[in-house]
């Protein structure tokens, strides 16, 4: 999926989120409304039939005095079966107050006639006694007390019944058949159906949902049309003006009328965008020229990401490696000089005591690498850079080998030799070796120079220095010391063996013939540590002291630092 459809997809995401977030809090609004309409709507049908209800009870019980005070008892039972007959009442009986159903026997009537002493009334040919509440009867014992209207089995609704119970007050003309006491005659029991309530309620609650449910439609139209209108149109604009920005259209600008804070995000967005151009611009100005700086560069560059997966090879890198870009990318940053420790290593250590000078391809490369951090130290990638060294080297090379080395002779200088004497010290001193060194001079150099010329001379020193290099192994140190002085570094080697060589070297020149001329040399040797010494300047102090001595005792000979037994008989032996 591409960043636009991603972004696109987002975007209609918001805009139904918040069109249903909307919606929803609307419905839920509603849906209050409505319950709380019905609910009281529920309550007051309940209501209405409870006070109809009421006034039935007080127009019944009124009717029923009246019969009884007039004297029409006989009357009260049809009474009754009139109003059983009532549709909506499902029960109706008038209870004597220990529960029992009245006019069902003989018992008021006698009572009655008794009090009256004569047969006022007649009995009933069939007597039935039915208790319908017990006398105990919570109930019955609270309307007694109380003398009002009680609701009994109230909430049972799985039937739509309720029941009431209503007190038979006793009047001043009860006291002429039923006496003084008690202060209620009786009970009467209704009870009724609230189907038609429920049914009042349902047709309520319909009605509710039809009303709510169009007036939910146009709100949620109203709604949605003003969300539409001042939200998901701006930030539609927005969004795809972003997007646009985002495909490298940064000349992108919006347009949003009005002075709400959809327009300041607009104005926003705006300068935001004219901001970014012109930063992209520098960037791009500065991007071109570090491409022209990398792919232009005699250096080789290699850059990694975060996940150290190489995106950066310049054509430098893959001409001094030899491979192509696809090559080295997939052979990994630590195989670039195919040797993974020393660069894994490298960057370890950020170069620290490690060497930065290696051959490969044919070439000597300098190598540097590191780690690439962000602000809070976190690695963001790495960094090679590879230096071809390899005409350098040779110079330096060249020119070591020049500052060292006697033009005339080809022999190491005086400098070369203060640089050899100063190891070869340290590592006879470090492994407790022995260490020879030869000073000798031409005798009668000045002859050479007065009688023949400077090129004579110079002729003859050069015939001593080819005599040295083809003499003396690989490992010894021939130099020239300066003028006619010449030197020897003799690594490894014994007083005796220093002895022997330089005698050997010494019959050599001496066989020597250069331009007609005889040549002889007269050679001061020292040695460590047999002379305990263990400084450059000491040890070519003591080779001096033993050239001077052989020169005093009529040149052409050698003479040592340290004593030798039976001298003589070594001569002979060399």
């Amino acid at each position: 999926m591409t960043a636009h459809a991603h972004k696109s997809r987002m975007s209609l995401s918001i805009s139904a989120r918040l069109v249903l977030s909307t919606a929803g809090a609307v419905i839920l609004v509603m849906l209050g409304f409505i319950h709380f309409f019905m609910m009281h709507q529920k309550e007051t049908i309940l209501a209405q039939n409870e006070r109809t209800m009421r006034l039935m009870i007080s127009n019944i019980s009124s009717a029923l005095r009246t019969i009884m005070t007039a004297g029409y008892a006989q009357i009260a039972q049809e009474f009754a079966r009139d109003i059983q007959r009532n549709p909506a009442v499902l029960n109706f009986r008038i209870l004597r107050i220990n529960g029992e159903e009245a006019f069902q026997d003989n018992a008021t009537i006698r009572e009655v006639n008794h009090r009256l002493g004569e047969e006022e009334f007649m009995p009933r040919d069939q007597e039935t006694r039915l208790e319908v509440l017990a006398p105990d009867h919570p109930a019955l014992r609270k309307v007694l007390e109380s003398g009002q209207i009680i609701t009994l089995m109230e909430g049972q609704t799985n039937d739509h019944r309720v029941t009431y119970l209503a007190p038979i007050e006793r009047i001043g003309k009860c006291g002429k058949c039923h006496g003084s006491d008690p202060k209620y005659r009786g009970v009467m029991m209704i009870t009724t159906s609230l189907a038609q309530a429920q049914s009042d309620i349902e047709a309520t609650r319909q009605e509710a949902v039809v009303v709510a449910l169009i007036a939910l439609f146009f709100v949620l139209l109203l709604v949605y049309l003003m969300i539409r209108g001042f939200l998901i149109t701006p930030l539609s604009r927005i969004r795809g003006a972003m997007v646009r920005v985002a495909n490298g259209h940064l000349e992108e600008r919006v347009h949003v009328p009005g002075h709400d804070e959809i327009s300041e995000i607009t104005v926003t967005f705006n300068e935001m965008a004219k901001r970014l151009l012109k930063t992209y611009t520098g960037l791009q100005m500065e991007q071109d020229k570090l491409s022209t700086i990398i792919i232009g560069a005699q250096e080789g560059i290699v850059v990694t990401d975060g996940q150290q997966q190489i995106v950066l090879v310049n054509p430098a890198a893959e001409r001094l490696l030899g491979k192509d870009f696809d090559q080295i990318r997939a052979a990994g940053w630590e195989n670039l000089v195919d040797d993974p420790d020393f660069l894994r290593t490298f960057v370890a250590k950020g170069g620290q005591d490690m060497p930065n000078l290696l051959v490969f391809n044919g070439r000597a490369l300098k190598i540097h690498a590191a780690t690439i951090t962000a602000t809070d130290q976190s690695p963001i990638g790495t960094s090679i850079m590879i230096r071809d060294v390899t005409d350098e080297k040779k110079l330096e090379d060249k020119l070591r080998e020049l500052s060292v080395t006697d033009a005339l002779t080809q022999l190491y200088n005086r400098r070369g030799l203060l640089e050899v004497l100063e190891k070869e010290i340290k590592r006879s001193q470090r492994y407790n070796h022995f260490m020879g060194f030869l000073l000798f001079d031409v005798d009668h150099f000045k002859k050479f120079n007065d009688t023949y010329g400077h090129d004579q001379g110079d002729r003859v020193l050069q015939a001593i220095g080819r005599v040295m290099r083809e003499y003396f192994r690989k490992v010894d140190t021939p130099c020239r010391y300066g003028g006619e002085e010449f030197c020897v570094v003799l690594p490894d080697t014994s007083p005796k063996g220093a002895y022997i060589v330089a005698e050997r070297f010494r019959r050599q020149v001496e066989a020597m013939v250069v331009d007609n001329l005889k040549v002889t040399v007269s050679i001061g040797v020292a040695t460590i540590p047999a002379s305990e010494i263990n400084k450059v300047d000491d040890l070519i102090k003591k080779a001096d002291d033993m050239l001077y001595e052989a020169k005093r005792n009529g040149r052409n000979q050698v003479r040592m630092s340290v004593h030798l037994e039976d001298l003589e008989s070594l001569n002979q032996e060399v």
